[in-house]
């Protein structure tokens, strides 16, 4: 369970959210909509500990996120990872989860084979197109089994058949372990698809809009 305790984030004097309590439980997908620069990446940033609140708290399974510290047990999609241009797929992600070794080569691959890439391939990162290089972003998220799970526009780059795979294979994840899952997107059709609530953020708040099941 994530909660958020009247949280507001702000920039040189700037709001960008004001006093959003929200709670996400656990077995659910969360969408988030909203125009461009209205705070969607900055929200999830903060969730996982990538930035801090300016004021209030975010408090994880009980645990309140402290400054400085990132949180347990979550994997991100987001434009901010450091994918190494001179490795292949699995390169890159045997790298990264050297970090915590959580997980060997056998994870690796299977999670590379999930989203459609070929463990084998001896294509370098530099050379993927703009899908590949999103499927290795959802797979280095994925790749550890986390119980949180953070995607900002899950979809970009990939094409229609791609897409359907990918919002299964998100629903299934989630339904299955448990987990929580907060994406935002500009296409309405994935968040009405995926969520199970979804919100707008309006005003630098974040509004309950929909509830689906």
């Amino acid at each position: 369970m994530i909660e958020c305790k009247k949280v507001s984030k702000e920039f040189g004097g700037h709001a960008v959210l004001e006093d959003v309590s929200l709670t996400f439980c656990e077995g659910r997908i969360y969408g988030i909509v909203g125009k461009n620069g209205t705070g969607k990446s900055v929200f999830l940033k903060m969730v996982a500990g990538l930035s801090c609140p300016s004021e209030g708290e975010i408090v994880i399974d009980g645990e309140p996120l402290k400054r400085g510290t990132f949180a347990k047990n979550l994997g991100m999609v987001s434009d901010c990872i450091g994918f190494l241009p001179q490795y292949t797929a699995r390169e890159n992600l045997y790298s990264l989860a050297q970090i915590q070794k959580k997980i060997g080569i056998k994870e690796i691959e299977e999670t590379l084979r999930t989203v459609g890439l070929d463990p084998d391939s001896k294509k370098v990162y530099k050379k993927f197109s703009l899908g590949m290089k999103q499927k290795l972003a959802i797979a280095q998220a994925f790749m550890e089994s986390p119980q949180i799970i953070l995607v900002d526009e899950p979809m970009n780059g990939l094409d229609e058949d791609s897409v359907a795979e990918m919002r299964r294979f998100f629903r299934q994840y989630v339904e299955k372990r448990q987990a929580v899952m907060i994406l935002t997107s500009h296409n309405r059709e994935d968040i009405e698809e995926l969520s199970d609530e979804i919100y707008r953020i309006q005003n630098n708040r974040i509004i309950k809009e929909k509830i689906k099941k």
